[in-house]
């Protein structure tokens, strides 16, 4: 099972039950495993910016649940950590209007392909990939370096953030699982990975549990 995967897992199982007008509390403490600096700059068809951000994933709570792991969709506008829970968040459903048409399969490709992301450059890396994706004009033809979305300089390029995103953009194959999107009127969009019911993982990490107290039993027998 994947880092990416299991970072969602202890969080909230309400995602299949909202209702995709309902307001939600969403609060952000920091950035999950750190971050890189990066300039992006965006052209049209996006609105023009360009400007120097920090790339990484946030440890994120929604409706006062366990932390999970999130990344940014929204270049235009910010995020404050600490900050008291915004209450204007909603599940978008497939109703968020990213600039690519093959972003909700793409994004999802890329949760199945980056698999363990456990640092500041490998977080920084897939929060770069996911900005590529979200605003890039060109469909699946995704270049850093050019196009309606470039991300350049800055940290991102000393520690090889950029050019681990650039392999994950280029091996965008076969099939991910559907991504989550939660939009809000004043703050960031954020995505993250589908996770299982708090009932399912608990009875998953008991059938681990279970395991290994029996495979422990075996050894000292």
């Amino acid at each position: 099972m994947s880092k990416k995967l299991v970072s969602s897992l202890a969080a909230l199982a309400l995602v299949s039950f909202c209702g995709l007008s309902q307001a939600e509390s969403v609060s952000f403490s920091g950035f999950a495993h750190g971050s890189q600096t990066v300039t992006a700059t965006l052209t049209g068809p996006n609105v023009p910016v360009s400007k120097t951000v920090s790339a990484g994933g946030f440890s994120t709570i929604v409706n006062g649940g366990p932390s999970f792991e999130s990344y940014c969709i929204d270049l235009y506008q910010t995020i404050n950590f600490g900050a008291p829970p915004y209450t204007d968040y909603s599940f978008a459903g497939l109703g968020h209007l990213f600039t690519n048409a093959n972003a909700y399969t793409d994004l999802g490709r890329l949760f199945a392909t980056a698999g363990l992301v456990n640092n500041s450059v490998s977080e920084a890396a897939f929060q770069i990939a996911v900005w590529e994706i979200a605003y890039e004009a060109t469909g699946t033809a995704y270049n850093l370096a050019s196009g309606a979305a470039t991300f350049a300089g800055g940290t991102a390029a000393s520690s090889g953030a950029l050019t681990l995103a650039t392999t994950w953009l280029n091996s965008l194959f076969g099939s991910g699982p559907a991504i989550t999107v939660m939009d809000s009127r004043e703050h960031q969009d954020i995505v993250f990975a589908p996770i299982p019911e708090p009932e399912t993982y608990a009875l998953f990490m008991a059938g681990l549990a279970a395991v290994g107290f029996m495979a422990k039993r075996r050894r000292k027998a």
